[in-house]
């Protein structure tokens, strides 16, 4: 009988606990357009290895992992020993200073990229993928001196405001006004729904022809033959695309597309972000 009482009286203390956390959540919590999925989202109190616990103890097999941020898992004591280590000794530095762990993480990336593609290179880091693209547009922007950039229907980019300027989901824009340097879209090769309603075993790559052709005349807008200008700088997209349905492009069509780049001087930009590690799943298979 003591120990029902004690449990009662456990659950009565976490069900108020929680009624106190949701009255404060809806009050003074921002509800971004990821949180409220559900009316009613859990509330997490604890983690480890794949598994969420609530605010009553009740266990949850985490299947998201952070948006896949977190495939080695939670409480890792390999990760976690090497953080607290990093911690204690030199937690954080403003930009102005260098430190040893940069420098190599560095050197190992730009090494490591040397030999796959044969390319030299820096290596600039960045607290997230949407902080990571804007400077990328940056980028773009003091190399070519134009702002314009291509991008494909059903990719996803991130939601700060340069980022939703090249995704091509309109509900990311929607609230905020006209985006004059919002992307040309391009439809992407999904043989399956083919925008074009072409077949692959007969369409002879007919989405790479039509992208080509925008190019044919100056009439059509972006390109100009006397002075060999294009209006826009850069190609930004996803080897694989996720948010768009996981669908992976057909052979040989990403070759001809760096072709017909390369001719009119734009610039690829693989977004490798959230198609190396997220899409593909980096260590969810424990390896």
């Amino acid at each position: 009988m003591t120990k029902t009482k004690n449990k009662s009286k456990i659950k009565v203390r976490a069900v108020s606990k929680e009624a106190e956390l949701r009255k404060l959540e809806a009050r003074y919590c921002s509800w971004g357009d990821t949180v409220h999925y559900v009316s009613k989202p859990n509330i997490m109190v604890r983690s480890k290895g794949s598994y969420l616990y609530d605010i009553d103890g009740v266990e949850y097999l985490d299947l998201q992992m952070l948006y896949s941020g977190a495939n080695f898992g939670y409480g890792n004591d390999r990760i976690d020993r090497a953080l607290k280590r990093q911690v204690d000794r030199l937690p954080q530095l403003a930009c102005q200073y260098m430190h040893e762990e940069k420098i190599r993480l560095a050197a190992m990336l730009g090494e490591r990229m040397e030999r796959v593609f044969k390319e030299k290179g820096r290596v600039h880091f960045n607290v997230g993928g949407s902080q990571a693209l804007e400077d990328s547009l940056k980028l773009v922007r003091n190399h070519t001196h134009r702002n314009l950039v291509f991008a494909f229907m059903g990719g996803y980019h991130g939601r700060t405001l340069g980022a939703s300027a090249i995704t091509s989901s309109f509900r990311y824009r929607e609230k905020y006004g006209h985006f004059g340097d919002r992307a040309h879209f391009v439809p992407f090769p999904y043989c399956f729904r083919c925008f074009y309603g072409m077949k692959r075993n007969t369409c002879n790559m007919y989405c790479l022809k039509q992208f080509e052709k925008l190019f044919e005349t100056e009439y059509y807008s972006f390109f100009n033959h006397k002075t060999r200008q294009c209006e826009f700088s850069a190609f930004y997209m996803e080897a694989v695309q996720g948010t768009g349905g996981y669908v992976i492009p057909p052979a040989g069509y990403f070759e001809g597309l760096k072709k017909i780049l390369d001719t009119y001087g734009i610039l690829l930009f693989l977004w490798m972000t959230r198609y190396r590690w997220v899409f593909t799943g980096l260590a969810s298979s424990g390896r």
